[in-house]
């Protein structure tokens, strides 16, 4: 896919990711562990999770089988985030971890869920739970890669600054089919979950409350075998500078490469993990965010070349970034109201670079991967 005159967005929008729109609930939801309930009967299922790297990049022999599926759905209202999930399995599922804020996915079958409502890779939050229910919550600053770290009650007290905690989560599971730590058979276990805005939201000055047409940055993720196993609803997709290409990657802390949730009214239509996202519905933003995640990328890179140092202009970027992605903000008929800046600190260990495309959207990017977007010139569409 490659840019045209009719669409210079054309490749932006092929590499657009998972994009679930989820229903208001009808009433608050009891959390038990029943996800069969009426009000989750009349939400459909997302796609059945696919290996970390999506099927282009994954080995053979690392994708689920049909009788391996993840599947889940999503609701919301004033205060929560509703989640179910149905986890099948043909191999053992190990439940050890009983202690609130362990590490579940060293040892334990575990379903994550990963939230950045402000879209910003900055303080996001990281749910995971075991098949007896044990949580371990979690708030990242920005991502490992990016010198960031885990703030949660496993490694600090209250008033600590690395402590984060949730307040109002409910969370409950259920064995739907055999059984768990049997070393002789699989089993089906459901995630019944609601996650409080207040929580999710919590150290992100960024992030706002769901609205009817507002959008969060999420992804899922089922962990197998220590590790050994990453099966995800959104692959972790992005630009490599080394292969010249979209690549996957066995990362779950690229937020820039999440899916989205959209939050719709009860009676919306269509409802559920939609394949082909109407133009209407999707990110209005995704074409800059992937142009500056681009070039963060690039720089990335660079700085790995240069004793850490970043590059102060595109020319000393050329081959690391992809061209295709910049071109539609770099074309003439469009520099009026479109355009580029890379500014470099004097110490050249920072920088800022942003894009302002033709629809009066801003987004910029830092050496911290802190990515943010607004409207200029103006422009009067609704953002994320």
């Amino acid at each position: 896919m490659v840019p045209t005159a009719a669409d210079p967005f054309a490749l932006h929008w092929s590499l657009y990711p998972r994009h679930f729109v989820a229903p208001r609930a009808p009433r608050p939801l009891v959390i038990d562990g029943n996800i069969d309930k009426p009000e989750w009967k009349a939400v459909p299922f997302s796609q059945a999770f696919d290996e970390i790297r999506g099927p282009d990049d994954a080995p053979p022999g690392t994708r689920p089988s049909a009788s391996c599926q993840t599947r889940m759905k999503l609701m919301w209202d004033d205060e929560y985030l509703y989640v179910c999930a149905l986890i099948e399995s043909d191999f053992e599922v190990t439940a050890n971890f009983t202690q609130r804020n362990e590490p579940i996915f060293q040892k334990d079958s575990d379903f994550e869920v990963f939230l950045n409502p402000s879209g910003s890779c900055h303080q996001y939050k990281e749910l995971e739970l075991n098949a007896i229910n044990t949580v371990w919550n979690l708030m990242l600053d920005k991502p490992y890669d990016d010198n960031g770290h885990e703030h949660s009650a496993r490694i600090a007290k209250p008033g600590e600054p690395d402590f984060y905690e949730v307040y109002k989560q409910q969370t409950a599971t259920k064995v739907m089919q055999g059984k768990i730590n049997d070393p002789n058979s699989g089993a089906a276990w459901a995630v019944e979950l609601a996650l409080a805005h207040s929580d999710v939201l919590a150290h992100d000055p960024l992030g706002k409350k769901p609205t009817v047409g507002g959008r969060w940055r999420i992804n899922f993720s089922r962990v197998e075998h220590q590790g050994e196993i990453n099966w995800t609803w959104q692959a972790q997709r992005i630009w490599d500078p080394q292969a010249q290409r979209v690549t996957g990657k066995v990362a779950m802390h690229l937020p820039d490469a999440w899916g989205y949730v959209e939050f719709a009214d009860s009676n919306a239509s269509p409802l559920g993990d939609i394949s082909n996202v109407d133009p209407t519905r999707r990110d209005p933003a995704w074409p800059a965010r992937l142009a500056v995640m681009n070039i963060y990328y690039a720089q990335r890179r660079y700085a790995e070349l240069n004793d850490k140092q970043y590059a102060s202009d595109l020319a000393a970027l050329e081959g690391l970034y992809d061209p295709k992605i910049l071109q539609p903000f770099l074309e003439s008929s469009l520099k009026e109201e479109s355009g580029i800046s890379l500014a470099l600190a004097d110490n050249k260990n920072e920088y800022q670079f942003f894009v302002t495309s033709p629809n009066g959207i801003k987004a910029t990017v830092t050496n911290e991967r802190l990515l943010t977007v607004e409207r200029v010139g103006g422009h009067a569409s609704e953002m994320s």
